[in-house]
């Protein structure tokens, strides 16, 4: 893996971008001298999935905007919201 100050990979990214995707090339990034980033071929990470959030049934929704019309006459959102806090 080569080693490259961040001020030259800011410099010729383009290039270590497609000598990684091309050449299989990995590259260590270093601020002041010290190990901060890499650049390597997306080829060479493992990727695991990620789990999409639950989407909320018709009746949790019809539930939440049920309840949206419920406020006392007057009242200060703010004040309820404290209020239930505690």
């Amino acid at each position: 893996m080569k080693r490259r100050s961040l001020v030259e990979v800011k410099a010729h990214l383009s290039e270590i971008v497609d000598q990684a995707e091309h050449r299989g090339a990995s590259v260590l990034i270093l601020r002041h001298g010290k190990p901060a980033a890499a650049i390597v071929p997306v080829g060479d990470v493992v990727v695991t999935p990620t789990k999409r959030p639950r989407r909320p049934t018709r009746r949790e929704l019809e539930a939440i905007l049920e309840g949206l019309g419920k406020a006392r006459p007057g009242a200060s959102a703010v004040e309820e919201l404290l209020r239930d806090r505690r």
